[in-house]
Parts: structure tokens; sequence; C-alpha cells
């Protein structure tokens, strides 16, 4: 009977402690039958058509945890593990990290946070709501938008909510020896948002190594305005100046990027959207003369089959560049454009699964 009465206790126990503490495992499942025209061959000069199954159309395929445990008096103890993946191969994205899109750990208090580890800058996540795909992979220009630096490991970072007014702060630590500014980053943003009317602006700044006292930097600052006209019709425009030190070949030194979009609800189940970007290219290194100025238009068509699940319709049409602009980043281009073509066309039937 003693012996009964201690697991009685101990069992009560546990579920005393899971009260005070909760895990979600949570993710999205996304994949798309996509074709595109105009795309580089190896040893072709002109471009090719390709027809592909890939991962990620709405939202990149992805799975996590978040935590948070109570510690009295309104403080939470908070955690969040992510992973991305291809959901057509299986494979790690982010380079195989396996919680390359965020890992970090945190406390929180009313409305404010404290975190630390892999994190999303302050630009990217402040612009998330002015974002006319919500950062869709297909078809926005995300690293063009936020850089490469949209993730940055080692950050602290501070995020606070006071009233309408939403608030992010963050420095990344470089932990180069002997400089505390080489490979850092650092960045803030501001959201404000009233009834119908949203306004928003960041700034990221993410410095390379310092080498003989001195070092290059990557800067970006963005002013977004939102307004929902009607409960249907969502409204957005932005702006990205865009300035960058790093003269590598074929990367864009200093830009100013533009777009505008209309998000409608047809009905309780279709969502449209609309959008087109305009980049202003003021330098690309080792490019001869003014550049051409890309620019993008971006239709979607999303229906929802239930609260989890949605098919979807995604086309995209560039002219002077890649797909996404993607033929300025490099290495890291998910797009690359045939040297004899000056537009690229592609368009993605796919489904997505939310857990």
């Amino acid at each position: 009977m003693r012996n009964r009465t201690i697991g009685i206790a101990c069992a009560l126990a546990g579920l005393a402690g899971t009260a005070q503490a909760s895990v979600t495992l949570y993710g999205v499942v996304d994949a798309n039958i996509e074709y595109s025209n105009n795309n580089l061959a190896t040893g072709q000069p002109d471009g090719k058509s390709k027809v592909a199954l890939s991962s990620g159309g709405l939202s990149p395929s992805r799975w996590g945890l978040r935590g948070v445990e109570d510690l009295g008096g309104g403080k939470q103890a908070i955690y969040a593990l992510e992973s991305g993946f291809s959901v057509d191969t299986g494979i790690s994205t982010q380079g195989g990290r396996l919680f390359g899109r965020q890992a970090w750990v945190g406390l929180a208090a009313g409305g404010h946070k404290l975190t630390f580890g892999r994190q999303y800058s302050s630009l990217f996540l402040t612009m998330a709501n002015y974002s006319p795909t919500a950062y869709a992979t297909l078809y926005e220009p995300v690293t063009t938008i936020a850089g490469a630096g949209l993730r940055q490991d080692n950050m602290a970072k501070y995020h606070g909510d006071f009233g309408p007014l939403s608030t992010e702060l963050h420095w990344s630590f470089g932990e180069q020896p002997g400089s505390m500014t080489g490979s850092a980053g650092y960045g803030a943003g501001v959201d404000y948002r009233i009834g119908s009317f949203g306004i928003a602006a960041a700034y990221d700044n993410v410095n390379s190594a310092k080498v003989a006292g001195d070092y290059q930097r990557t800067q970006k600052a963005a002013l977004g305005l939102r307004y929902q006209v009607t409960p249907q019709l969502l409204a957005q425009a932005a702006y990205r100046y865009g300035k960058n030190d790093v003269a590598t070949p074929g990367a864009i030194g200093r830009d100013d990027l533009w777009w505008f979009a209309l998000n409608y609800q047809a009905t309780p189940a279709l969502q449209l959207t609309g959008a087109v970007y305009y980049d202003n290219l003021r330098s690309v290194y080792g490019a001869a003369g003014d550049p051409a100025n890309p620019w993008q238009v971006t239709m979607i068509a999303d229906y929802s089959l239930s609260k989890r699940t949605d098919v979807y319709l995604s086309a995209a049409f560039t002219k002077n560049a890649a797909l996404n602009f993607e033929n300025f980043n490099g290495a890291t281009a998910a797009y690359r454009i045939a040297p004899s073509e000056d537009s690229q066309f592609g368009v993605a039937a796919g489904i997505r699964h939310r857990f």
C-alpha cells in the first residue's frame, strides 16, 4: 500500500511538472511541380526549359520544436529548434545543419523577450508583415530583400511589444580574436500597427572578418507600408536600400529595391496575390557600364482544402535577371539564366500541409 501511495504521489508530481511547461512539435511539408524556361545548361549558350519536382513553394519545408516553461510571476523560459529539409530528396537544407533555420533559448516576461542563438535578423522579422507573399520560396526575391545574412549565428536579440508598437534589436557576435566588430552583425526594427494601417522601418548591418585593421560592410534598410482597404483586400508597398562593400564579381554593390502588392481573399477558401518588384541597380561588381534594372511580376492563387492543407498555383516573369533576381546571389543561386537570355518565366502547382 505504501509503495502504491508513493507511485501515485510521483505521478501527480510529474503531472504538476508538465503543467508548468509545454513543448510544441510543428512543421510544414510543401512540394510542387515547376516549369521554367531560359535556364543555364552546361556548355549551352542558349536557355533551356526545365521541369522539376521541388520542395517549398509557398513555404520552405521544415519541422521544429518550441518550448515554454512558466517560471512564475509572469516570467517564462522559451526556446525554439527548427530544421529545414527538402521534401523531394529528404536532405537537410541550410548547408546540412540539423537546426539551420533557428536554434535559440531565452527568457520572456510580458511583451518582452531576450533570446540567444541562431536567429533571424531584425530586418527580416520586421518586414515579414510587409512581404507580398509571406516570404514564399516561389516567387519572392527574399535574399534580395533581406540579404544573405537574414539568419545569423551567435545572436543576442531583444523583442519588445509596446501596445501597437513592436520592436526588434539584435547583435551577432563575430567571435574574431582581437576584434569585437570583425564578422559581427547588428540591426533594429520597429513596426507600428493601428487599425487598418501599418508602417515599419528596419536596418541590418553585417561586417566581414577584420583584416589589416579593416572590414567590409553589407547594409540594408527598409521602409514598409500596409493598408487593409477592405476586410478582403490588403495593399502593401515597401522600399529597401542596399549597399554591399564586398567586391564579389556579379554581386550588387548598391541598389534600391521597390515592391507593391495586393492580397485579395476572393472566397473563404481562395486567396489571390499579385506583386511587382523593381530593383534600381546603381552598381554591380564586374559589370561594364550601367546594368539593366531587373523587375518581376508574381501571381499566386492559393486554395485551402482545410485549415492545415492547401493547394496553389504560382507564376512569375522576370526581366533582365533570373527568377527572384537569383543571378546576383552567386553560388547560392536557386535559378540560373543562360547568358543569351534576358528574361525568365516560371510556373508551379503544389500542395502544402502544416502540422
